[in-house]
Formats: C-alpha cells, structure tokens, sequence
C-alpha cells in the first residue's frame, strides 16, 4: 500500500471515528436533561413529530438531526421541514420557541441547554408577526427560563387558590417568592384582569386569547377573532418587558370559581394545555386553543 492510499485510509479512519464521536455527542442524555423538540402546525393543532436531543448543539442542528429541513439566508431560516413549505406571500412560516419564549435569534445561533423545550410550529403569522410567549411548554418558561438563564424565583400571586400552581412549580424547582420578578404568574378574575387581557393589546401582547368586556375573545388565524360563548376562562402569558427573559402568565376566571378550576387544570393536567398558545375554558376544561381554525 503505497503513502497516498495509507494516508487515504487514514483520513477514512479519522472521519469514521469523528462521525462516531459527533453521534455519540449528539446522543440525547437520560432524565430531564435531555431537550425536547416538538414539531407541530397550525398553532400546535397537529403533532407532526417530536424526539429527544441533546444540548449543547444548535436548535438548528438539533432539528436536523430529526427532520429533512431545508433552509436559506446562509442556513438561518427555516424555509420547509419534511418538505411543508413556508410561503412568506401568503403569511406562512416555520416558528420556534425555546421554554415557550419566541426565540429571538436564528436556529443556527441558539445553543441549546440541559432541559430545554424546543418547539416549531407551522402557523398564519399575518395578523400575529410576533407571539412573544405561548402557554404550550408549560411548566416553561417559568423552569428553565432562556437561553440557560433560570428564573431566579417566580412571582405567584392573586387568588388563593394560585397556591395550587406555586405547588407545582415547587415540585419542578422553582423558587415561588412574592417579590418582584420578571416572571410573574397572576390567578384572578376577569375583572382584576381586563387591563392585561384588554382587546386594545391583544396584537401587540401576540394574545390568542382575550378579554372584551367580559367575552372571551379567541383568534383562529385566517378565519380571524370571534367570541367563545361558553367560556368561563382564560390561560395566556404575554411578555412584560422588552426581553427574552421575561414572562407574564395571566389565569383568569368570570368568577373566582372559573378563575380556580382554570388554575388546578394547569397546575394538575399540564398535557390540556401542551403546544398551545393560549386556551379557553369552561368549567377548567379546555374548550378552544387559540390560532387554530
């Protein structure tokens, strides 16, 4: 075998085993540190995949790793995941989040952390461009925060029956403190939450869901906002200051009654409220989840 095939095989040898070391890195661990990605359209309405992954590798390399992706703009945006196309003409696109925090950078640039929820959702942005915080990854953000960054505590207030979801994130490691954070979670009635929930804000909050004088208002994408008649309450999250690193989640009820059983529903069944932006309920049972037709 002369110098040029040897060294040949060498290098074949050298990029088998660098393959095997990448596959190996990329291998999801056990238990919670493992990342989650959930690959979903029409504001989580369909489930088209999900898997487990490993952080430390980008959110982009993470999705490749599990779907057919096809990308432009130097690989930073998502133009098609297993072959579903985006059309920017008619206001459709691959969105994500991280802990249920839109990202706001591209997949590429996002390195993913012990515990992230990695979430893409084929959806109607036309009248929505921005939806700065869904529901859909609860107990997140409220856990994991963003970007590695942990909440440092969680401000949990309201009702007393607000203690139920406090005990929930307790049981999660979450520090509840009643002091000011930048993640607050309010349990209250429609009354002492119309200001939050106002339709006046519903666009610039990315609201799916909202308040109009009492009504629970529901937005179901191009077929556009109508009220829900059998609604008694809401859950949805709005971001409260100009960061990532930021989250307001808003369980209200037309009652104290409503505003409870909406509460023991999030704090007791998060699988009612997984990969959706914002709900409404009746009686703490979902009804509608809002964006989706």
């Amino acid at each position: 075998m002369g110098p040029r095939r040897a060294l040949t095989c060498a290098a074949a040898v050298g990029a088998a085993l660098a393959a095997c070391t990448s596959n190996q890195a990329a291998a999801p661990p056990p238990g919670p540190s493992a990342v989650t990605l959930t690959i979903t359209r029409d504001y989580g309405r369909a489930s088209l995949d999900s898997a487990r992954a490993a952080p430390g590798q980008s959110a982009l390399t993470a999705l490749r790793r599990n779907a057919r992706v096809e990308t432009s703009y130097s690989g930073r945006f998502v133009d098609a995941i297993d072959g579903l196309h985006g059309d920017r003409s008619a206001g459709w696109d691959w969105l994500y989040f991280i802990n249920g925090i839109e990202a706001d950078r591209g997949a590429a640039d996002y390195t993913l952390h012990p515990g992230d929820r990695e979430w893409w959702d084929y959806r109607y942005w036309s009248d929505l461009i921005r939806i700065p915080v869904a529901i859909g990854s609860w107990p997140d953000p409220f856990v994991h925060g963003f970007d590695g960054h942990r909440p440092r505590s969680v401000d949990v207030s309201g009702l007393a029956c607000a203690s139920a979801v406090a005990a929930a994130l307790r049981a999660d490691g979450v520090q509840v403190a009643a002091r000011p954070s930048p993640y607050t979670i309010r349990v209250e009635t429609f009354a002492a939450a119309a200001d939050a929930l106002a339709p006046a804000t519903w666009r610039g909050r990315g609201l799916t869901v909202y308040l109009d004088h009492g009504r629970v208002m529901v937005y179901h994408g191009p077929a556009g906002t109508r009220p829900q008649p059998d609604a008694d309450a809401v859950i949805a999250a709005y971001q409260p200051e100009a960061t990532t690193g930021s989250a307001a989640l808003i369980v209200a009820g037309a009652d104290r009654s409503a505003a409870c059983a909406a509460a023991r529903t999030l704090a007791g069944h998060p699988d009612r409220v997984a990969a959706t932006y914002a709900v409404a309920l009746d009686g703490g049972r979902v009804v509608a989840a809002g964006g989706r037709p």
